[in-house]
């Protein structure tokens, strides 16, 4: 995972990791350890963030799969 490409996505929305956590309906702490690699996303989770965050599928694919 692109953590680094995620974050920056975040902040270009005006997100921080709390209100996207809250906005995505789970805990911040959850939201942090799937951020920092501890677990992984859920598919929904990533579809979740797509729609918040305005991700099309080259984007998704670039943050979320190592290519």
């Amino acid at each position: 995972m692109n953590t680094s490409d995620l974050k920056a996505e975040i902040a270009r929305n005006n997100f921080t990791i709390p209100k996207l956590a809250e906005k995505m309906g789970i805990d911040k702490k959850t939201l942090y350890t799937r951020i920092n690699g501890v677990t992984c996303f859920k598919q929904e989770e990533i579809a979740q963030l797509a729609k918040i965050l305005g991700l099309n599928s080259d984007k998704i694919m670039s943050i979320f799969l190592l290519m």
